[in-house]
């Protein structure tokens, strides 16, 4: 049974929300917005298609979603200067997923005056950091140690970040939407529908009080700015804006084909573990007979980014995938130009230190074939929603993948 927009709490929710009221001593979960996703996602729990790795796992993240918004909440009532914190500048970079946006996101996080959120500090953003601790807080290792595990897998080739590299800003959000950085979303299809028909306006003003809570005492450099990324809210970009005036966005685009296949193969990389048919194939292996689900979220999706441009012209700046595999140093430059931001005068060397890193091994070459899912590239540049987008954007099919090992793009 799948749960529509005005799904409320169920017995199931309501009893995490007790157990996790009970391991914290706190009660207050503020507004109950984050219930409607909670029941999707218990809803999906209950799916045979999980195995019990899955189920135990996903049964944990939830508890310890709900524990971390009952304390973030009872922080900022003890702290309500919190709320008075000015939120900077904000360079937002958005797209579809799987077309290069990571490393945009950390090459534009190499500007002197830029401020991304890490991933150790969106995970748990209590205490809040510190400037004095920043680089070395023992949370930081910690959860480096829990992911070092997945070095060498096929997940490691399709997307890495490291607890003190710049992440998603889903891994903070406290209202049951941003579980697993919304990666798990192919094996959660309720939870994932929800999302993907729900106003996020709700969530995105309680990011807005995460960034508040996270940059009180390590704000940006003086007449610096935020450097934020998330592209598992791409349906929702107009109401991320409409949250931060402060922001100025910027989307890259990709061949559709290639985004949509790589979407497929990072899907079941993150999703294998859970499910699967015992053999070694994931959620994702037999996309093509699945509906193609993944394909028609994504059209969603480029509708939603074209209606967006068209609306917010002055504030958006369009970058070409090939662009950026092309020349990096060039295109970042032009982005901080258009966007009226001074160029560091050592932006060549910052970014050719962090690819050279890359290549050195910092984290594993993307595979150097990716398998199609059932997906045939004429027939997806053919799909009229698909046509539209490559023609708004000026976009040419990538008749050979463009990949760079140096950064497993």
């Amino acid at each position: 049974m799948a749960l529509n927009g005005d799904a409320g709490p169920t017995e199931e929710t309501a009893a995490l929300k007790q157990a996790a009221a009970r391991r914290t001593g706190l009660d207050d979960f503020g507004d109950p917005f984050f219930e409607r996703p909670l029941a999707a996602w218990v809803h999906d729990l209950k799916d045979p298609r999980l195995n019990s790795f899955a189920r135990d796992f996903l049964h944990r993240l939830i508890r310890k979603d709900l524990e971390r918004r009952l304390k973030v909440l009872a922080y900022m009532r003890d702290h309500p200067e919190i709320l008075e914190v000015e939120i900077p500048p904000v360079v937002m970079i958005t797209s579809s997923p799987r077309t290069g946006s990571t490393l945009l996101h950390n090459l534009m996080a190499l500007h002197p005056l830029g401020r991304p959120l890490l991933r150790w500090e969106l995970m748990e953003p209590l205490p809040p950091p510190e400037p004095e601790t920043y680089a070395k807080d023992p949370r930081i290792n910690k959860l480096q140690s829990s992911i070092e595990p997945l070095r060498g897998s096929l997940l490691e080739k399709m997307h890495w970040v490291n607890a003190g590299e710049p992440e998603e800003n889903a891994w903070g959000f406290i209202d049951c939407t941003g579980l697993l950085g919304c990666g798990i979303r192919p094996v959660m299809p309720t939870w994932s529908q929800w999302l993907a028909d729900n106003d996020l306006g709700p969530t995105f003003l309680d990011f807005r009080k995460i960034l508040q809570l996270l940059i009180w005492k390590c704000p940006p450099p003086t007449g610096g700015h935020l450097v934020l990324k998330c592209v598992m809210t791409t349906l929702n970009v107009q109401r991320f804006a409409n949250a931060f005036p402060e922001a100025k966005f910027v989307v890259i685009h990709r061949d559709p084909f290639r985004a949509l296949v790589s979407t497929c193969t990072s899907g079941n990389a993150i999703c294998r573990p859970f499910g699967g048919d015992g053999q070694g194939r994931g959620p994702l292996d037999r996309e093509g007979a699945r509906g193609q689900e993944s394909f028609n979220l994504q059209k969603r999706g480029l509708g939603a980014l074209i209606d967006f441009a068209r609306a917010e012209s002055a504030r958006v700046h369009n970058v070409r995938y090939s662009d950026l595999m092309d020349n990096a140093v060039s295109t970042t430059g032009s982005i901080y130009e258009h966007l009226d931001m001074p160029i560091p005068e050592d932006l060549e060397k910052r970014i050719l230190v962090y690819l050279e890193a890359q290549r050195c091994g910092k984290r594993a070459a993307p595979p150097k074939r990716l398998d199609t899912c059932g997906y045939d590239p004429d027939a997806v540049w053919a799909d009229p929603d698909v046509a539209r987008y490559c023609e708004f954007f000026k976009l040419e099919p990538e008749l050979v993948r463009l990949t760079d090992t140096r950064t497993g793009t």
